[in-house]
């Protein structure tokens, strides 16, 4: 009687234990609807302590524990959100936390802009006239395209603005559908209450306080959502897609090290003063193991430029190869 006492205490010993590890990692494992509304709460773990984990909690948590390990040594905040598209599997580090977006802020632009084309709001052929004067400061290499007054397509506008990251061509994008703010009421009419555009480029070189933001968990359920179809109609999907696949900036963050010739489709943002990076996209894993909605949002880090964009890249893998590992095939 005494050696199955001595075994049931260890036992309870042992999952508590477990329990504890989980607590603390701050791991929710749940459908992306959940993590927009609720994101770091475990109260799928407090609803029922008794139980031991499952599998897959155990999984989720030492994915969790792998990221917030490479997320500690940024210094400052970031902000982590990996959801696994066909199961809704998601994982969060600071998932809820408000940080900068800098060129972020394009994808919920490019959304509203082709929301409001399949509305006919706007046409993508529609031209449009662009000045010198309208010229709004960023990469030198973007300039030359301004150099002239010219007309440019709501197409070649988006596909500049995504693929090059272009300033110019968001802030006349921001003008066709209304303003900063009417993207955020985009936003909220899809149900994301935590992307939050407010200020033009312009307005950000001339404030910089004046930044937009938004959360991690906001961006990989956007993302997720639209690999599933579930925002926009396919002609403007498979648009949009195609410029982030041919996205020229940030080649060395989430894509950094991942196998070669894995696809990848993303939007990238970099703080003025090097302690921000960004990269927010959409992975393909390998043939059955479906697609990864990742945002990582890098604020206030004490390392390097090139360092950031490395810690993103490692995020990234990690995420990557925790998935790939996992024998349950994707399921929608």
């Amino acid at each position: 009687m005494k050696l199955f006492q001595v075994q049931m205490r260890k036992s309870a010993i042992a999952a508590g234990q477990m329990i504890l590890l989980l607590l603390m990692v701050g791991c929710t494992a749940h459908s992306p609807d959940k993590v927009a509304g609720d994101v770091g709460s475990n109260s799928a773990f407090a609803a029922n302590t008794s139980q031991p984990p499952t599998q897959q909690e155990k999984e989720d948590a030492e994915l969790t524990a792998r990221l917030t390990a490479i997320c500690e040594r940024a210094g400052g905040t970031v902000g982590v959100a990996v959801t696994h598209v066909e199961t809704n599997r998601t994982v969060v580090v600071e998932g809820a936390r408000q940080l900068p977006l800098y060129s972020v802020f394009k994808l919920p632009l490019a959304v509203a802009v082709l929301k409001d084309v399949e509305e006919n709001q706007l046409r993508l052929e529609q031209k449009v006239r662009v000045t010198p004067e309208e010229v709004v400061p960023g990469w030198e290499g973007n300039s030359a395209l301004w150099r002239k007054p010219v007309e440019r397509s709501v197409r070649e506008l988006l596909e500049i603005a995504i693929v090059r990251s272009d300033n110019t061509s968001s802030d006349k994008l921001l003008q066709l559908v209304g303003g900063p703010a009417k993207v955020t009421e985009r936003m909220r009419s899809l149900g994301f209450s935590g992307i939050n555009i407010q200020f033009s480029v312009r307005e950000f070189v001339a404030q910089r306080e004046k930044r937009n933001a938004g959360s991690a968990s906001d961006l990989a359920h956007l993302l997720a959502r639209l690999q599933k179809g579930d925002v926009l109609q396919p002609p403007q999907l498979t648009l949009l897609l195609e410029f982030m696949s041919r996205a020229t900036t940030g080649t060395r963050r989430l894509r950094g090290d991942l196998p070669p010739g894995t696809p990848v489709a993303d939007k990238t943002g970099t703080g003025e003063n090097g302690s921000s990076t960004n990269d927010v996209g959409i992975i393909t894993l390998p043939v059955g193991k479906g697609h990864l909605a990742m945002a990582v949002l890098v604020s206030g880090s004490k390392l390097s430029a090139e360092e950031q964009e490395k810690l993103i890249a490692e995020l990234a893998r990690a995420a990557y190869d925790a998935h790939v590992s996992r024998t349950a095939p994707a399921s929608r």
